[in-house]
Formats: structure tokens, sequence, C-alpha cells
């Protein structure tokens, strides 16, 4: 813990005008402001979180006795298919529980469940004055992130954010650019066994808890495009883990991933940091593309399987029920009618989003250079431009 404290006090510090690498000049009253609103409501809310969790070893002690058996990981390319994939299998409620937003956030303990739950009981019977007030606050604080990532609070969502307090969850890097959260994108690869072998201890916690609450005869399932290069990590400390890897062309993801960031980036800073955004985010697609495809060769076929997102937006019914078949499922009645009718409402869906690579500075050469293995091996089309 001594270490972790250590690592806050440094990222702290940084943050109040963090160097970019060189790239970014002067100071940004903006992030004086966010960080001066930030960091008290983060270390609350981290001390709070942190106390429950204390209090479990207290009230619940044997939720560390529960086996997890068989979990899903759904990893990949960013802006690949997997928020829309994990959607489709937490649909399953007879097979899978998933960590939904406001669990991550307000009540990763046992302790914050059951008394979240016991107020929510209490306001249904009063007419849910509290709900109501909930999703109103919920659009008009989450709503304004729809470009980025549409989310809410009772929605399935990336259960990285269980990481925050062992400095283990990447997306900090936003509030921090700093080399210690970006060696967390290299983790296979980078990190010490050590630290691995810390965080992943945590997280193989924050899943007991989650299995203790919601059942431990379920699957637990996790979408995480950041898990990405912890697939090794993860199937070391889960030995029956299976994957689900996403991907996407190019072209598409790569853009679409950096609009996002630099989208976040903005609403944190509000100087152009593009340029660092871009280069360290095309490195880091660089290296998920090529460990996602060695990671799950590594492991036997029965553990492991490939979206291609094309094929998943074409036909996610088929895509999923192929998925099934590999992992030796069968999908109940209930579920099937579930996935004819996601598959309806995903034919009928027209995305919004569209972004010229071009105008986030990402020319059609270096996408080619960087990923031109990509799009041949996946017979993706190249992107437009000029070659040289």
């Amino acid at each position: 813990m001594w270490h972790v404290a250590k690592l806050y006090g440094r990222l702290f510090l940084k943050s109040w005008n963090p160097d970019y690498q060189g790239k970014v000049d002067g100071w940004s009253p903006r992030r004086l402001l966010i960080m001066a609103l930030f960091w008290p409501a983060f270390v609350l809310l981290q001390t709070v979180n942190g106390l429950a969790m204390l209090l479990d070893r207290v009230l619940f002690p044997r939720f560390s006795d529960i086996a997890v058996r068989e979990p899903l990981f759904v990893v990949g390319i960013p802006r690949s298919g997997t928020t829309f994939l994990h959607r489709l299998l937490a649909g399953d409620h007879q097979r899978f529980t998933t960590t939904s937003l406001w669990e991550l956030i307000f009540a990763p303990s046992i302790s914050q469940r059951y008394l979240f739950h016991g107020i929510g009981r209490l306001d249904r019977r009063l007419g849910q004055p509290l709900g109501r007030l909930l999703a109103w606050l919920e659009r008009r604080l989450l709503g304004g992130l729809d470009d980025i990532h549409k989310t809410g609070l009772r929605d399935p969502e990336e259960d990285y954010l269980a990481l925050l307090p062992v400095l283990g969850c990447f997306l900090l890097v936003l509030v921090v650019p700093d080399e210690r959260l970006w060696r967390l994108t290299f983790a296979d690869r980078d990190l010490p066994a050590a630290e691995k072998r810390r965080i992943m201890s945590a997280y193989r916690r924050f899943v007991q808890r989650h299995l203790y609450f919601h059942g431990a005869d379920r699957v637990f399932l996790s979408k995480n495009p950041s898990f990405t290069p912890w697939i090794e990590a993860l199937a070391e400390t889960f030995p029956d883990a299976r994957f689900i890897g996403c991907l996407r062309n190019p072209t598409q993801s790569v853009p679409s991933q950096i609009n996002s960031i630099i989208v976040g980036a903005r609403l944190v800073d509000g100087r152009d940091t593009a340029a660092y955004w871009r280069e360290g985010f095309m490195a880091m697609l660089d290296y998920y593309y090529r460990h996602l495809l060695e990671s799950l060769e590594a492991l036997p076929s029965s553990r492991q399987a490939l979206s291609v997102m094309e094929t998943l937006a074409a036909d996610p019914r088929g895509t999923v029920e192929a998925f099934y078949r590999r992992f030796d499922w069968t999908p109940s009645p209930e579920y099937q009618r579930y996935l004819a009718a996601e598959s309806e409402s995903a034919r009928r869906y027209r995305s919004g989003h569209h972004y010229d690579a071009r105008q986030l500075g990402l020319e059609a050469e270096p996408l080619r250079r960087t990923f031109g293995w990509v799009y041949q091996r996946f017979s993706f089309p190249l992107p437009e431009g000029e070659s040289g």
C-alpha cells in the first residue's frame, strides 16, 4: 500500500502541469480547475470504497473462498464492437453476470452493494423519488459523453475501473499523462512480474466480491479493450478463462479511438494536445493488434475466439451463436429471442459517428505503414490517400 501511495503522490504532483513529452507549452487554467475538483472527489471516493472493502473482510470473510470458474473476457481493439458484443452477451442472464457502472464507481464492495440495494427497495416503496432524481442527474452528467462512450449507471460497463485503487487502470492517463500509466498498455511485455501479480491479485478479489453478491454459480463476463495487453496475465490468473478478441478495419478503429481520446483530453486540459495522444495511441494500437492475435493463437481453440466487427455488425445473432458453439454452450430459448430482437435493432441502426483520419492528423500512408499487415491478413480495404 505504501508503494501505491507514493505513486499516487507522484501522479498528484504531475497532474497540475504534465510535460506531454515537450509537445505542449504553458499552463492550462482549465486543467488547474479540473484538478482542483477531481482530486478531492477522487480521494474521498477511493477512501470510502477502501474502507467498505475492509469492512467486507469482517462482514463477509468467505468471499475470498469463491471459485471463479471459466470467466469470459471480451478484449480487443478499442472501437471495434466490444461494447456491442458485451451487451449482447450480457443479455444471457441465466449464464452471465457482469458489472454495471454504478457498482464500479460507488459500490465495488459487497457491503456497499447490500446498502444501496436496500436503499433502492425503500425508494421503490416510496414511489421512486430518488430513482427519478438519479435518472435526471445521470443524463445531465453522462449525456455529454455520448460521443465518446455512451453509458448509464445501470448499463454493463468495463470493470477495468475496479483497478483504480491499485493504479492498474490506464484510463487515469487522461488525468495524468505519465509514463507509468502508459506502461500498462504494454503490460504483458513491460510490467515486472511482481507488479502484474499485485494488480491481478486485486482484480481477482474484485471478481470474487462480485460473484459473492450476484451468485457464485454464474459465469463472470468482463469487457475491457484495455485488458488486451493483459491477456497472458489474465490467462495465468484464471487458467480456465475464455477470451473473445474483437478487431476492426484500422481505417475506422484508429481514427475513432484517437478522436475519442482527443475529445476527452480537451475536456480535461483545454489545450491542443492532439499530437501527443496521436503518437502515443498509434504505438499502443499497433501493439494491441499484434498482441491480441498472438495471445489468442497461443491459447487452445476451446478457450478463444475472434470477432471481426464488420461480421458482427452484419450478423450479430449468427456471430454470437457461433461463439456459443465454439465454447460448447447452449443458448436458452429466452436468450435466442433476445438475440433475434437485438439483431433486428442492429439491422436498423445507423451510426452518426464519422471520422476523417486526415482531420485528426492521420494520413493514409502512416496507417498503411503501421497496420499494413492487418489490412492484408483480413482483406480490409486500404485507406484512401496518396501512397508516398
